[in-house]
């Protein structure tokens, strides 16, 4: 009888274990990623920022991503850069400064692309843009979901420092959250503008221009919002 209870007792712990394993995914690649880097390194790895000890990482997909940069100085090719989403830096590294990176402050940069990494799960180059060139006043950058002949489709990371919900004694640790947001461009008017990414959303939006409710689902966005807003998007600038 103890025998089936504790097999029991054991099967309902594996069965929440579960459940919390899979409500902690994301279907966000880099937001997925980067909650990976923070659970392996754990407590006993931080970074000071001011008078915090902060565990994981601020930079989008890790460090030390083989990429290209463009700004107005330079163009660099197959070099190592780390974005980070906390400060919207951008490093990178080159045959003249390998061990150290140098680094390039919000707004020096005009645009990056992180190159494909089948580890990591990027299959396609991901490419950011600073905002200014966007039409937005926020000095951060954006990445290009989908780039179309009118309306184009962007998504801008954020990294923020937040409570570390399994260590509430120590008052000063902290974690590093990446989270996401959608804009989209109208290439015809030079707007930007917020959208959340939802089937209810893009209908709305868009009603004046096409009718969307027959293309976009929330099963759709919910499974992946990127191949979402890429299909809604492809749809409208079909004319």
């Amino acid at each position: 009888m103890k025998t089936g209870i504790r097999c029991s007792f054991t099967a309902l712990i594996l069965f929440i274990s579960a459940i919390s394993f899979a409500q902690s995914q994301s279907a966000d690649l880099a937001i997925n990623h980067n909650r990976l880097i923070r659970e392996k390194t754990g407590d006993g790895v931080y970074k000071l920022i001011g008078t915090y000890k902060v565990i994981g990482t601020s930079y989008l997909f890790g460090e030390k991503n083989k990429g290209n940069l463009f700004s107005t100085e330079a163009k660099a090719y197959n070099i190592f850069l780390s974005y980070n989403a906390y400060n919207q830096e951008v490093e990178f590294y080159s045959t003249s400064n390998p061990d150290k990176p140098l680094i390039k402050k919000s707004g020096e940069v005009d645009s990056f692309f992180i190159q494909p990494n089948v580890e990591l799960g990027i299959i396609n180059p991901l490419k950011f843009v600073y905002g200014i060139h966007l039409g937005s006043n926020e000095k951060m950058y954006y990445q290009e979901v989908y780039g179309g002949s009118r309306f184009s489709i962007y998504k801008r990371y954020k990294a923020d420092l937040d409570y570390v919900s399994s260590n509430y004694i120590q008052s000063e640790l902290r974690q590093f959250d990446l989270s996401c947001e959608y804009y989209f461009v109208d290439g015809e008017k030079k707007t930007i503008k917020k959208i959340k990414p939802n089937s209810a959303s893009v209908v709305k939006e868009f009603k004046d221009i096409k009718d969307m409710s027959g293309v976009v689902t929330n099963d759709a966005f919910t499974v992946s919002p990127d191949d979402a807003f890429r299909k809604a998007f492809t749809y409208l600038n079909n004319q």
